[in-house]
């Protein structure tokens, strides 16, 4: 094949289909704080590692300072969503949200969310409850070691 180097790898994880990500409940990281300010915008305050070497006894006696935590200040959209991941709430919900508060239709609601869900969750800021088929496959698949997390 010419552009063989162009196919992708096929993901080990097994996909979930439509229905079942929107009924996934995401969840926000607990370790994460964050806070609405009176401009109404949000801040996202995440806790960072010592530097590599170091542990946070060796940083207090040799008195290293460091940013103790990165922020992040999401645009509008995004600290909406931000604030309805509570564990509560469908994917599904949190779309209907979107698509009556900024005119979006479906899809392009749910291709959002799974694109900032899927950055979120690489940073560690979010987790995600998944429905009981969809967790039960996963942990088959992982079992039989045709998945990985």
């Amino acid at each position: 094949m010419v552009f063989g180097w162009l196919k992708r790898k096929k993901s080990k994880t097994p996909p979930i289909s439509r229905s079942e990500f929107l009924s996934v409940r995401p969840i926000r990281n607990p370790t994460v704080k964050w806070e609405r300010r009176e401009r109404g915008d949000i801040l996202i305050r995440i806790p960072l590692a010592p530097p590599k070497g170091f542990t946070k006894v060796m940083m207090k006696v040799f008195s290293i300072k460091t940013r103790e935590r990165k922020i992040i200040i999401p645009d509008k959209v995004g600290a909406l969503v931000w604030e309805l991941c509570d564990g509560k709430r469908t994917v599904k919900e949190i779309s209907e949200v979107l698509q009556k508060r900024y005119k979006m239709m479906p899809v392009e609601a749910e291709l959002s969310l799974n694109n900032y869900f899927n950055m979120l969750a690489k940073r560690g800021l979010l987790g995600f409850i998944l429905p009981k088929e969809a967790s039960e496959r996963l942990r088959e698949a992982l079992e039989k070691g045709k998945a990985k997390v």
